[in-house]
Parts: structure tokens; sequence; C-alpha cells
């Protein structure tokens, strides 16, 4: 018998620990006590029962209750410790449990919940039209006694007539919660262990339509899956013809994780030695179904479904190609165009077409069989047709040479949407994984300035050259839409400024009355973007900004933003691509990066009043050389230890030098080691070298620096000898601060 009253009081307790530990002790073993009983009782009648895994609470609590002893944990914690249970699981299919059957007791809601529980994606896949069918016959025959409901902030109910709306309205909203579906009864009173076990039993039953067809949909997604562990294996370097040339093709046996259901990788196209673009495999698992994209330098050319292949015994596979190119780029029908060129380019590379001018990729004969041909042929025609379409956009042009023209049922490919978040901790996270060695503090500081006013995004950037200030835009800005930083976003542009812009007309362009036309600039083209896609934040990049007179070529945009009017461009009545005036959204972000020497101009207080002004001069080169790949840490360690002595000496002089001059150094060392041995430099020579090349050129003062010079002459004549390139440079810098004053390296 169960005293119900116990139970509850349990969430009276204040303490963390011991509510929990009382959980531990008391509802753990309860509920693993009615879930055993309840599948003894009930194999004999369905032997289905004795295949599952069992699933608790306990371990989560236990984690809870040594946490909530940790100062540092202990107040996220606190509220922690509101329930147990037991589940049980089918864990038989690839990377697709199916939650058949959970006993939780809920303490702080009074409540025993049977639930069988899923998350959002196989609704989503049933909501589309072609299985609607199957969404609609699964809430009909799902028995009126039970409940579905979602938690979020709180338990919400849904009338089982309204499921399907529900739904769409979360597709709507951009939500994809949990769903739960069950009976709910209430914890209070006596409550016999057997009763519950029954109802679980009868639960279990009238869950069948929701379990059948949440465990098809698992069938579907488990064989993509496996589909998708397949190409993930073809790792065999290939070769293609493209254009009468042959490019030698690697692909990376690591497949990284960008975000959650997102992976990706990467492929390199040499031609001989040279590496002419690099690009990647996308794995989409869920978006909703399972996809598969080919990226040629960053910008994807091939999207396409995979569940249909992987579900199919037999299957010949095709693909069509669609292009997508909204505004001006399509004014004169560029996309009907580049269809016709990219099927005459296919053709000429001898792939099969459909009649439908689908192209084939391969034939699959089922999860257990494969491809009829090896996993490299397939990834050759695909890679082969997505550099097909990039040189068809000219997104990507490679060499032309003399062509050899040679003489089922199609998919059409799909274009995923991009999705935006300024979840910091999201955000956080993709840049952790970028590889790059920003910190907590810098990125936090970043997003606090870009994001903490809503009328107004301007950031500037300062700091010595080579510590990042453009890859910090690049991927602060790709995180926000969940891409890798290597992944071109078309909402981020980066402008280099010219020493010679003097007005407006730099960034918003003019009109022409000599060629009759308005002529844009890429600023303007971002800007006319951002006020038609207002749901979007779009990030500009003003590229060493100050090379010229920051508040002459900026002075309309900072009184727009400031007085939120719109900015004049025209006055031409019968001019259509561009508008007359224009004003600056909230999704509008400006980022400038500055560099501060000789030929740079300052910048005004009007300027920067109004803006954020970072500073990024520190390095941390800890965590460069953690994040720096094996095998340049195994060829330059000892050249490492002595960079960072260098580095050490320039920095107390504020001459310090950043992240790209050392990866490229190390870069050069590496390869100087890959040489055969009776060419290559010995290390300290390369060493040497190196740091004459891309150290000693910084240095430049007058006496303040005299004790550098010393350290520097001691040093390089110790590590490289008195003939040494370094020491001379140093050696001669110095007799010229004793007799003018003042030196610098370049003569």
């Amino acid at each position: 018998m169960i005293q119900a009253n116990n139970l509850v009081d349990i969430m009276s307790i204040e303490d963390t620990t011991l509510r929990n530990q009382r959980i531990l002790d008391e509802v753990q073993p309860l509920a693993r006590r009615i879930m055993d009983s309840f599948i003894t009782k009930y194999s004999e009648r369905d032997s289905y029962l004795v295949q599952l895994k069992i699933h608790t609470h306990e371990q989560t609590i236990k984690t809870t209750i040594t946490d909530s002893k940790n100062p540092k944990y202990a107040e996220k914690k606190q509220h922690y410790g509101n329930k147990g249970f037991v589940e049980l699981i089918d864990e038989k299919l690839y990377e697709s449990p199916l939650y058949i059957l959970k006993l939780e007791f809920h303490l702080a809601s009074r409540e025993i919940r049977m639930i069988m529980s899923s998350d959002f994606y196989p609704f989503w896949v049933l909501s589309k039209r072609s299985q609607i069918h199957e969404l609609e016959r699964m809430v009909e025959e799902l028995h009126d006694d039970l409940q579905i409901f979602t938690i979020e902030e709180n338990k919400s109910f849904i009338d089982k007539h309204d499921f399907t709306d529900r739904v769409w309205q979360y597709l709507k909203n951009k939500r994809k919660p949990t769903i739960y579906f069950g009976k709910i009864v209430p914890l209070e009173g006596l409550i016999e262990e057997e009763e519950i076990v029954d109802q679980l039993w009868d639960t279990y039953q009238k869950l069948i339509p929701v379990r059948s067809v949440l465990e098809k949909e698992a069938i579907e997604h488990s064989n993509a899956m496996l589909l998708i562990k397949k190409i993930q294996e073809g790792t065999d370097p290939f070769e293609i013809e493209l254009f009468s040339k042959t490019y030698r093709i690697i692909i990376d046996e690591e497949v990284k994780k960008v975000k959650t259901n997102d992976f990706k990788q990467m492929f390199y196209i040499y031609d001989q030695d040279q590496l002419i673009t690099e690009g990647h495999i996308g794995y989409f698992t869920r978006d909703p179904h399972e996809s598969i994209g080919i990226f040629i330098g960053n910008y994807g050319q091939i999207f396409h479904r995979i569940r249909k292949l992987a579900n199919q015994t037999d299957h010949d596979w095709y693909i069509k190609k669609a292009f997508y190119h909204r505004g001006k780029y399509n004014q004169n029908n560029e996309n009907q165009m580049y269809q016709e060129n990219s099927v005459e380019k296919l053709k000429n590379h001898n792939f099969i077409l459909s009649s439908a001018n689908s192209f084939y990729v391969g034939t699959y004969k089922g999860v257990d069989e494969g491809f009829t041909e090896p996993m490299s042929k397939i990834k050759e025609r695909l890679v082969t047709a997505a550099a097909i379409f990039a040189d068809t956009t000219e997104f990507l042009t490679f060499p032309k040479g003399i062509q050899t023209p040679d003489a089922s049922e199609e998919e059409e490919e799909f274009a995923p949407e991009m999705e935006s978040s300024f979840d910091f901790t999201n955000i956080m996270d993709l840049v952790e994984q970028s590889g790059f060695t920003f910190s907590l503090d810098i990125i936090r500081d970043f997003y606090l300035n870009l994001t903490s006013l809503d009328d107004k995004h301007f950031v500037i950037l300062s700091g010595i050259s080579g510590t990042g200030k453009t890859q910090l835009c690049r991927v602060f800005a790709n995180a926000v839409y969940g891409l890798d930083y290597s992944e071109e976003n078309p909402y981020l542009k980066i402008v280099p400024v010219r020493p010679d812009w003097m007005d407006a007309t730099s960034l918003f362009g003019y009109y022409s009355s000599f060629e009759k036309r308005y002529m844009r600039t890429e600023f303007l083209d971002m800007l006319l973007q951002a006020n038609e896609e207002k749901d979007k934040p779009h990030f500009i990049v003003l590229d060493e900004m100050n090379l010229a007179r920051v508040e002459y070529y900026l002075s309309d945009y900072l009184s727009a933003v400031e007085s939120r009017k719109p900015i004049q461009l025209h006055n031409i009545d019968d001019l259509k691509d561009v508008p007359k005036t224009i004003e600056i959204p909230h999704n509008f972000y400006v980022i400038g990066t500055i560099n501060v020497d000789e030929t740079t101009h300052s910048i005004s207080d009007k300027v920067l009043d109004r803006s954020f002004v970072m500073t990024l001069s520190d390095v941390d080169f800890s965590s460069f050389w953690e994040r720096l790949e094996d095998k340049f840490k195994k060829t330059v360690q000892t050249e490492w230890e002595l960079l960072l002595e260098i580095h050490r000496n320039f920095t107390k002089y504020d001459l310090h030098f950043g992240y790209r001059t050392m990866n490229e150094m190390i870069r050069k060392l590496y390869k100087n080691s890959m040489l055969p041995e009776e060419l290559q430099m010995e290390p300290l020579v390369a060493l040497d070298r190196v740091v004459a090349e891309k150290v000693i050129p910084k240095i430049r003062g007058d006496e303040r620096i005299s004790n550098l010079l010393d350290t520097l002459e001691n040093l390089f004549s110790q590590q490289f000898g008195e003939e040494s390139q370094t020491y001379k440079h140093i050696d001669r810098m110095r007799e010229e601060l004793e007799r003018y004053g003042s030196t610098q390296f370049w003569r």
C-alpha cells in the first residue's frame, strides 16, 4: 500500500541534498518495484516487454546530490528533485530509441504519470501532405481516457481532435516540444500497488495507435541513419573528371558535429599537389527528414532527402537540381538559364539523365546490401555534379579544356531554411567548436555590445594585427545562424574599406546620370536585403574601417540610426530596383575593425560616442597550442617554446604579434620538416629565418626599446649564433638606435 502523503511531503524539504536523497531512497525503489511487477505479470501476454531496456532516474538524482554539495552548482540545483521514474525503452533500432512506457511519480504536481513520450520530429514528418492521414488515423484511434500534453514552461493539454492543428501551430511558431501520451492519476490517499500495475497495462494497450505510428517512423529514421553511416564510412580517395581535367579528392575520416542534427565531413579537391578548393558533405539527421548536402567552397550546391532511398529494397537514386536566386539575380530568368546550362554540362560529363533531367547517382539495394557500386563511385558523382553546379553559377570557376560529349522516378531537392538565434549558450557552444581561441569574456562582451541596444548595433574592434578581429565577426555571425565558421553565410558581408572613401556614396552608392542606372554597393545590397527580411539579423563588417576617415563616409548611417529617419538615395521616379529612401532596420548589425598605425586615421568622438569599442590585443597562446593539430605539435615543440619566449619579450613593449603571425610561422616550420631530409633547413636555421621574416620587421621605436634590443641580441646570439639573420638585424638596429636615437627594421 502506498501512503501518498508520505511521498508528497518530500517536496516540503527545502534542503536539496536531503530532498533528493529521500526520492532516491523511497520513490525510486517504489517505481522500480511496480514496473518489475508489471513486466512479470504481463510479459506472458506480450513478450515484447521483456525485450525492453529499463531506464531509471537514479543516476541523475545521484548527480544532483553531488552537485548540491558543491558551492559552484548548489544555487543552480536548489530546485532540482521533484520526481522519480522508471521507463521502458526499445533500443533495437540504430540511433532511434522508442520510449515505450514511463511510470513517473511527479511529487511537485501530486501526480502519477503513466505515459509514452516522443520528440517532435515524427509528428513533423507525419504532418506532411503525403502522411497526414496516418497522423489523423492515430489520433482518431486513440482512446478517449488518454491525455496528450506538452511540458514547456507549464504543462499544456491538447485535445486529440485539435492535435494536427496544434502540430502545425508549433511549426509556425518554430517550436519543437516533446509530446506525451498517457494517463495521469492523482497522487493522494492510499493507493494499491497492484492497481497501478493494472493501470500500466491498460495504458500500454491503449497506446498501441501511438506506438505503431512511432515505431514505423523510427524504423524509417533508423534505416536513413544507417545509410548516412554508410556514406560517412566511404572515405577512400578518388578522382573526378571535370572539364577534361582530372582532380584528386581526399575525404576526411572524421565527421564533425556542427550543431544538433547537423554534421559535416570535409573533402578537398586537388590538382596534383595544389589544393583547388575544399568542401564538405553535410549530414542533416532531422530537418525533419534525413538529408545530405554537398558543399563546394562552403556554399551548398546539392541538398537531398534520403529517407525514401533508405527505405526501399531496390531503388535507382536520381537527384534533380534546382537553382534559386532572388530579386535582381533572376530578373532575366537566370534560374532557367542555369538549369539548361547545367544539364548540358552533366551530359558532357557522361551523367545518366532521366526524362526530367535528374542525374543518376547510383542504385541502392536496401539497408543490408548497400549500393551496387563502391561508395567512392557514389561520392564521385555527387562531388562532380556539385562542382558543375558551382561552375554554372560562377561561384567557383574551373579551368575549361576540350569537352567530350556523350550521349526512374526523380525527387526534387530541397533547400533548408536558415534560422537565427541569439541564444548565448548556443552561440558560445558553436564558437568553442570553431577551433578559434576566443575566450568567454571576449564572446560575452561582443554579444552584449551587439545586442544590448534594440535600436542600434554598432561595434568597433581594435587591436594589433592578427588577433582575430575579422574572424571574431565571422564566427559570431555564423554561430547566430548555427553555421560552422567555414560555411558561407548569406547574412554576413565583409567589406574592405578603401582609403579613397570620402563620402556616404562609398556605402550607399549613387545614381549615375551617364550610365542611367544606380551604382550599387555591397553595403547597400545587404541593407536592402535586411529591409526585405526583417526577421533575420544581417551583419556587415567594415574591415580596416579607419583606412579612410570614418566620419566622412559613415555620417549618413550614424545620423539615420540616431534619428530613425530614412536616408535619401535618389529622386528618380522611374528607377525600380533601388528605392528613393531607405531606413536602417533594427536587424542591421555594423561591425568595424581597425588597426592603429601610420597608415590609418584616428576616429572622431562623433563615431566613438555611437559605438562600443573593444580592444583585442591579448592573445592566449596556451589555448592556441591546445587546439593545434597534433602533426604541428610533434614537429615544432622545441621551436614553440622559443617563439613564446620571443613573444613575452615583445609584449612588454606592446610590439607583440597575434595568432595569424604565430600560425603562419608554425606552418612554415612544419612545411620545412616535410621536405626531403637532404633538402630541408636545420630546425634552428628555419626558426631563425621565419622569426627574421615575420617578427623582427615589427620592431620600431626610440630609446624606450633599448632593453628589448639588448635582450633579443643576447637571446638570438645564444640560440642562433652571431651569423644568424635575426642577430644581424638586431645588432644593426641597436647601433642605429645609439647613433640616431630611433630605429626600425626597414632601412
